[in-house]
């Protein structure tokens, strides 16, 4: 195959390569039983990245990976009761050891559930299945949940992660969720009382947003009677998005939840509530 095409540099420096286009006389006589061969040769620019250092980070969570479950270091055991099932009380709980200086940093909620004992406690939990709450001890603990889990039991997780709060694995599982589900008229309403009732200000966004854009249908098939109040802000917020105003720039009030929850991350600030939240605490921390 003849070479049609030359470097713009020589080989030590950036290119785009030569200016000028081949000539269609050129093309044609290089045709390889009337196909065009080219030869692409793409070089890594950055060879460090092929070998990275493992993080003290990454260190740490094995560290604490280590800690779950174990029960000899153990001072705190929660007993979780399976509801539900016709089988004798024991077989229904449950046990998942536990260390109350990390539940203390990493889950105050739950470390407060276990009083001011200094020897080994017990902690009955009723309303929270075992393999909820499994997942939400292994998040506590560094731990990732499976994305399979938090697809199939993402509004489980939500409940048990708002009411014990563990906010990082709740705002994972909302996340997962609307992603995972799409939005129609027949659960557009619903999705927006459950985000309400939980705070899930992303899963609100993507309900108004679905109602926005379908609002006539909305308007002619849903009945709006069972609308979560205070809705206003968020619908406002929605529609300056779909029509900006000139000149009126970046706003926190019509601000993206994603990017609200980022800027509040970034100042180490709580990121978890209400879009009127957010944008409270970054005008107030600004």
């Amino acid at each position: 195959m003849k070479n049609l095409f030359k470097s713009a540099g020589d080989g030590n420096e950036h290119s785009w390569g030569h200016a000028n286009f081949a000539k269609r006389s050129d093309i044609m006589s290089a045709l390889d039983y009337g196909t065009l061969l080219i030869e692409v040769r793409i070089r890594r620019s950055d060879s460090t990245a092929l070998h990275l250092p493992i993080t003290s980070e990454q260190s740490f969570c094995r560290t604490m990976l280590k800690l779950f479950g174990n029960e000899e270091s153990a001072d705190v055991v929660f007993e979780v009761e399976e509801k539900g099932q016709q089988v004798h009380r024991s077989q229904k709980i449950t046990q998942f050891h536990a260390h109350r200086f990390i539940l203390k940093q990493c889950a105050p909620d739950l470390d407060a559930l276990c009083g001011s004992s200094n020897s080994m406690v017990s902690v009955p939990i009723d309303d929270v299945k075992p393999g909820i709450f499994r997942n939400m001890l292994y998040y506590v603990y560094g731990g990732k949940v499976a994305n399979e889990d938090l697809k199939s039991r993402a509004k489980e997780i939500i409940d048990a992660a708002d009411k014990y709060g563990i906010v990082g694995l709740k705002l994972e599982a909302e996340a997962c969720y609307v992603k995972s589900t799409q939005i129609s008229l027949d659960n557009a309403i619903e999705l927006l009382q459950y985000a309400d009732s939980k705070n899930c200000a992303l899963m609100k966004e993507a309900a108004v947003d679905f109602i926005l854009e379908n609002r006539v249908e909305v308007l002619e098939k849903v009945s709006l009677k069972d609308v979560p109040e205070g809705l206003f802000p968020d619908i406002l917020a929605a529609t300056a998005r779909r029509d900006p105003v000139e000149g009126s720039g970046e706003k926190l009030s019509t601000m993206r939840i994603c990017e609200l929850r980022k800027r509040l991350h970034e100042k180490g600030l709580d990121f978890d509530g209400s879009r009127e939240s957010l944008v409270a605490r970054l005008k107030e921390n600004a």
